[in-house]
């Protein structure tokens, strides 16, 4: 039998930290998408079942339009069961309050709550902080046998946080976490493995790289992470080291993301070490990169050159503001923006505040 397990969706999110209005609406309307084209996946593939470990939505109150969504696409399918758990950031079941539900989604509890579907096993319960829930998680020793939580796994017990000790010997063939947002799969015990699925679209930066779900098939015993992102993050440097024109630093810049598909969203960090008359116009490189993929923003981190030794015996104005900055207690940062901006000042060049 297949089956998908998935976590971390959050359908609804604001997505506004990062993008603009227009995007942000767009990005939602993919996300639901996204979790359309999974459902799809697994008629195609014939997975038996899906596995929503929690965090479907992002916050309790969802709008109608995306709980409708969700379960007209579970109506869709009624040959695979769907599994839902909530998470710490969704309302679970809330969001469906006063709205038919298909049969073929099932819903855990906050207790811990087994589902029997042919030769499989899959239990979960939602309230980690429970005194007694490790001692209820009891499955029988034949059938494939599936735990769900949505927590940090760790070797405490709480709220939040999954216990992999006081997991371990309970027969369990395949734990299916949610929480991480990264795919994670590692050995719970000598019978089975735990695992993360990752989130089905990245949403910030913090949250780069191939994102999807596990496809997991418990005759062979086999997990296998799957990509259905309609889109990827991601977040590159670029060495400006010896650039001085605006040119320069963008084709410094350009180069960095050469090979990365225009349908993406890009974080380019500036890095290196700059000098004083180096251009640096942050406004220029992003509208460039704007140009080449679906969003782009661009961070500097690069350290200006500047070597104190050489200006020890300068007797010139220049000498003594520079040496006036570095032996102030202005953070880094900031002296190194009033050197740039002083300097080029002094020498009669524009000024970028």
């Amino acid at each position: 039998m297949k089956l998908i397990h998935c976590a971390d969706i959050h359908l609804d999110s604001a997505l506004g930290t990062h993008l603009p209005p227009d995007k942000a609406a767009a990005r939602r309307s993919e996300m639901l998408q996204t979790f359309a084209a999974m459902a799809a996946y697994a008629k195609e593939n014939e997975v038996r079942a899906v596995i929503i470990a929690g965090d479907l939505f992002d916050v309790s109150r969802v709008t109608r339009k995306a709980a409708a969504f969700v379960l007209d696409t579970v109506r869709n399918y009624p040959q695979i069961d769907f599994y839902l758990l909530r998470g710490n950031h969704d309302g679970g079941h809330q969001a469906f309050e006063g709205m038919n539900l298909p049969e073929n989604l099932h819903l855990f509890s906050s207790e811990f709550k087994v589902f029997s579907l042919e030769n499989v096993r899959i239990g979960g319960a939602e309230d980690l902080s429970a005194p007694d829930l490790y001692d209820t998680v009891d499955f029988p020793k034949e059938p494939f046998n599936i735990a769900v939580f949505h927590g940090a796994q760790g070797t405490s017990a709480g709220e939040d946080q999954v216990c992999l000790p006081r997991l371990q010997n309970k027969n369990i063939d395949y734990l299916a976490l949610g929480h991480y947002h990264t795919y994670t799969c590692k050995k719970l015990d000598q019978r089975g493995v735990w695992a993360y699925s990752g989130c089905l679209e990245g949403r910030g930066f913090d949250e780069c790289g191939s994102k999807g779900m596990i496809v997991l098939d418990t005759d062979r015993r086999s997990v296998q992470f799957v990509s259905l992102a309609r889109r990827t993050l991601h977040e590159v440097e670029a060495d400006i080291t010896g650039c001085v024109t605006t040119r320069e630093v963008e084709a410094a810049v350009l180069g960095a993301v050469d090979n990365l598909p225009a349908e993406d969203l890009v974080r380019v960090i500036l890095t290196g070490h700059y000098e004083v008359e180096t251009e640096k116009d942050l406004s220029y490189l992003t509208q460039q990169l704007r140009s080449h993929f679906y969003f782009a923003e661009v961070y500097d981190e690069s350290r200006l050159a500047i070597d104190p030794a050489a200006y020890r015996n300068d007797v010139s104005l220049k000498g003594e503001f520079v040496r006036m900055v570095l032996a102030s207690r202005m953070p880094q940062e900031e002296k190194e923006r009033v050197l740039t901006c002083g300097i080029r000042a002094l020498l009669g060049e524009g000024v970028q505040l």
